[in-house]
């Protein structure tokens, strides 16, 4: 895989990345200006010239990673040198930091709902993964952060969605949307997991769960219906309206929280240095 398909691929799944750039040779080098390479937490895609030089930039190119920030960087190594390479040139490289999104939507159904939803999160700063076993229905939608993924059996896919993502479930069909609600909780690990549905279809999802096996924890994690408690409405905008602001703001508290333990930790190390 070379890197252009490698960045399309990563961006897909919503990881993150850096694209590395040699940007200026002196002397001997082992490849020229132009060369990239993609490296991400767990892979590489292409080469720089192999050795110590591309070694050495992949460490840097992870440290860079760690911070989770759009950035760029130059670093600049005498090959001779810095890195006792035979070729002994001078090699500029730039790094460019691709974080990864730290708001990912599986949506599951493409009817007027999630149609609608589209619509509003092109607007949005996210990562849109949109399933449904439907062709014709996913045949118009086109946005610049949406993925659109035809299945024949949708909930298959709910195990390859990224870590820590958001699940909206909304399809044609109460028995798929309990397939992918019990898809989704064994997981564990969803950020926010909603159906869309009546009160009355919430609790006969709990219940049913409950009698496979679910336990009261896990159920807590099941929202249904979706959407901002007090706002009653029939539209399909108007609900996708009201489904994306529960989001944000679920999205909101958790930034929050992890500032404020952040801080916390923060505090216990500098009274710890202190003692």
């Amino acid at each position: 895989m070379n890197w252009v398909q490698a960045m399309a691929k990563l961006e897909s799944e919503a990881q993150g990345f850096v694209l590395l750039t040699v940007m200026g040779v002196r002397g001997s080098s082992p490849r020229d200006t132009g060369t990239k390479m993609v490296v991400s937490e767990d892979a590489t895609f292409d080469t720089i010239g192999g050795g110590a030089l591309e070694f050495q930039s992949i460490d840097i190119a992870r440290e860079l990673l760690k911070s989770n920030k759009l950035q760029q960087h130059t670093e600049r190594f005498n090959l001779g040198k810095d890195l006792k390479q035979c070729c002994g040139g001078v090699v500029s490289v730039f790094f460019e930091v691709f974080p990864a999104s730290d708001f990912v939507l599986n949506i599951f159904g493409a009817g007027h709902i999630g149609q609608a939803l589209v619509k509003i999160l092109a607007e949005v700063d996210c990562k849109v993964n949109l399933f449904d076993s439907r062709p014709e229905l996913l045949s118009d939608i086109d946005a610049r952060n949406v993925q659109i993924i035809h299945l024949k059996q949708p909930e298959l896919a709910v195990e390859s969605c990224p870590k820590k993502s958001y699940f909206l479930v909304m399809t044609h069909d109460h028995a798929l949307d309990q397939q992918l609600c019990e898809a989704i909780l064994t997981r564990g690990d969803a950020v926010y997991c909603g159906v869309i549905g009546s009160s009355t279809k919430g609790l006969k999802f709990r219940q049913r769960l409950l009698k496979k096996g679910f336990n009261q924890d896990e159920l807590q994690q099941l929202t249904c219906p979706m959407g901002l408690p007090d706002l009653k409405t029939k539209k399909p905008m108007e609900i996708a309206v009201s489904i994306m602001a529960e989001c944000l703001l679920l999205k909101e508290k958790q930034q929050l929280d992890y500032a404020r333990l952040e801080d916390d930790i923060n505090k216990i190390v500098s009274i710890e240095s202190r003692d």
